[in-house]
């Protein structure tokens, strides 16, 4: 008998094996792909007619951009498998398990495919031990929307994923979330909060991928996603009365370049040389502009013209500078813990002016500063005066607004001081044309005289809106006065200029654009100038323009070229599995 029972307990385990084995065996493996390259998006003239798609995950991430008749706006509409109700309780019921089952947090491995692999092994486990009967459709549905609300992040993912999103709002819950398109400009999205429990626990989240806490002492939220995105939350109902809101402000996983800089017309050539010259002889430079102009953005840009064997220092609040120098000490503010001190301050409390004090210290080349606001900036001015190399960016839309913030309280310094800083470029986020930054000037400081406090001023270059392109207004007094520094003529600093706009020109000529690509090719100018024109197959001679000149003494006359980049095949795909159909674009 009990021989019966071993061999009726051996068809059963072995019963039960199979099932499992065959549940497992037939569901279909999970796999998500990014299209290779950037979709180029067709220029619409007429907005009525606008309705493009393109694909984000594939083939379960779609955006469809198109022009709502009934709301008589663009909408951007998030395409997505959609679940049945049966769909949506299994999802629950492995979801509720699977944070039972997962012994680390997904988002915290480093490679997505890994993350994905681990999370099929936890999902087959969980459909083995309920004997869950899937179909294969049911079953892709259910494991992308497990990836989008454990490693992505759910509702927002696709966002997330569309390169050509520069910021997503939500302003509460049941408002749905507008985001900046680089094409179509501000736009609503189809998809809205409706239960303020997800949306606070989806906060929360955000904090947490930031390193962060957030709670109802402390509501408000200001960090950085590992992607580099800035988030700005809220959580308690009481400070943001439509409930919990926040802003992503995206950035790309790799840094501006400059060549990058000038396919995107945020600056010319020109205008980037006179930069790199000025940074090799350690101007000080202040890059102004208002909110989302490309401050930070152009700040990384140039900081890849310092040479590779100087010391940098970077001071920011929340983490935002990347340059690719070894040579590099990168300080982060912090906040402090428990009660704040009769002086305002909390325990272990770390803040930008202590940070900046400490880096004169360490005989910096440069100083970094993410952005300057309160009292940091007169200790960055008086590190420019006494001869460190300061870099910043500034919140003012004009060189005066510039000027009366910095000798204003709280800041309130003295014009001596303001002599220190040698150039201003003044940015703006131009929504006529698409929203593209642009360098609307550069304005050296030439001098302040001290019994008046009058600034004396030196307009250097200029965007010029009617046609889009930079021009030069006047020759640089700051080049002048570095090159007369080092005993170099003004002529030769001219030639240095003309020879690093060719090496830029080149550079964009080839398409080499990757940051790490282009720093190698300017630490090359350093260290090996003659290789690197023989690469560019140009000789290390005068320009015959600038021979002109020397001669003559007129000014030079450019010739630009246009580049007319071709467009990229327009892809489809077809999403038969998930069971949706393609909108076509007309």
């Amino acid at each position: 008998m009990l021989e019966k029972i071993k061999q009726l307990r051996g068809l059963f385990y072995r019963k039960v094996i199979e099932r499992e084995e065959r549940v497992v065996k037939d569901l279909p493996g999970f796999s998500i792909e990014k299209p290779k390259r950037i979709i180029e998006l067709p220029k619409v003239e007429d907005v009525t007619k606008l309705n493009v798609i393109y694909p984000l995950l594939e083939p379960f991430i779609y955006v469809n951009v198109k022009w709502d008749p009934e709301i008589k706006e663009v909408i951007y509409n998030v395409i997505e498998p959609e679940m049945t109700e049966e769909e949506k309780k299994l999802f629950d019921k492995i979801s509720d398990a699977l944070i039972e089952l997962v012994e680390v947090g997904l988002s915290s491995i480093k490679d997505t495919g890994k993350a994905i692999g681990y999370l099929e092994e936890q999902v087959e486990k969980i459909v083995k031990g309920f004997n869950l009967n899937l179909t294969p459709n049911q079953y892709i549905k259910i494991i992308y929307m497990i990836y989008r609300n454990f490693i992505g992040y759910n509702e927002v993912e696709a966002m997330m994923q569309d390169p050509y999103i520069e910021d997503i709002s939500c302003d509460g819950i049941n408002t749905p979330i507008f985001v900046v398109h680089r094409k179509y400009g501000s736009i609503r999205a189809n998809v809205t909060f409706t239960d303020v429990e997800k949306l606070r626990e989806f906060v929360i989240k955000l904090a947490e991928r930031c390193g962060r806490y957030v709670s109802y002492a402390e509501p408000i939220l200001d960090g950085t996603l590992t992607d580099g995105s800035r988030v700005s939350a809220t959580l308690a109902g009481d400070v943001a009365t439509r409930g919990p809101t926040f802003t992503i402000r995206k950035f790309g996983e790799k840094p501006f370049s400059p060549v990058d800089q000038i396919q995107l017309g945020t600056a010319s050539p020109e205008i980037l040389a006179y930069f790199w010259y000025l940074l090799e002889y350690k101007a000080n430079i202040l890059i102004v502009g208002g909110t989302s102009s490309g401050k930070t953005s152009f700040l990384n840009s140039i900081s890849m013209f310092i040479s590779p064997e100087s010391k940098i220092v970077s001071i920011e609040d929340t983490k935002e500078i990347r340059i690719p120098h070894e040579h590099w000490i990168s300080g982060l503010a912090r906040v402090g813990f428990g009660i704040p001190l009769p002086s305002g301050e909390k325990y272990g409390e770390v803040s930008m002016f202590d940070l900046l004090k400490e880096s004169f210290r360490q005989n910096p080349d440069y100083v970094i500063v993410g952005e300057t606001r309160g009292e940091e900036a007169y200790v960055m001015f008086q590190g420019m005066a006494s001869g460190h190399s300061s870099i910043s960016t500034f919140h003012a839309g004009s060189l005066d607004a510039v000027l009366k913030r910095l000798t204003t309280p709280p800041i309130n310094l003295s014009s001596s001081l303001i002599d220190s800083l040698n150039v201003v470029a003044i940015m703006a986020q131009i929504k006529e044309k698409g929203g593209k930054r642009k360098v609307k000037e550069v304005m050296e400081i030439v001098s302040v005289d001290p019994r008046t406090e009058e600034i004396k001023t030196n307009l250097a270059f200029v965007w010029n809106p009617v046609n889009d392109s930079y021009e030069k207004v006047n020759d640089s007094i700051m080049v002048r006065k570095f090159a007369e520094s080092r005993g170099q003529s003004f002529e030769d600093a001219l030639i240095d200029l003309e020879r690093r706009k060719k090496v830029l020109e080149w550079l964009d000529s080839q398409g080499i654009k990757d940051y790490l690509e282009v720093t190698r090719y300017i630490n090359m100018y350093y260290k090996e100038p003659e290789k690197l024109f023989e690469l560019m197959k140009e000789k290390m001679e005068i320009p015959k323009e600038l021979e002109i000149r020397k001669e003559l003494e007129i000014p030079i006359q450019e010739e630009k070229e246009i580049m007319i980049e071709e467009k990229p095949a327009r892809k489809t795909s077809i999403l038969e599995l998930l069971g949706f159909k393609m909108i076509r674009e007309k």
